[in-house]
């Protein structure tokens, strides 16, 4: 079971502390599920 609200937190964490552009990017998979296709998360 995947907890929604923890991948998003965890991603703008890794967006906020990232020096770098990769890890700022690194996130943007698990985004785009939790964006595009909520219900898999389910």
């Amino acid at each position: 079971e995947w907890n929604e609200d923890l991948l998003e937190e965890l991603s703008e964490v890794m967006i906020d502390s990232s020096i770098c552009g990769l890890g700022q990017a690194a996130p943007n998979p698990i985004r785009s599920v939790i964006k595009y296709f909520p219900e898999e998360l389910k």
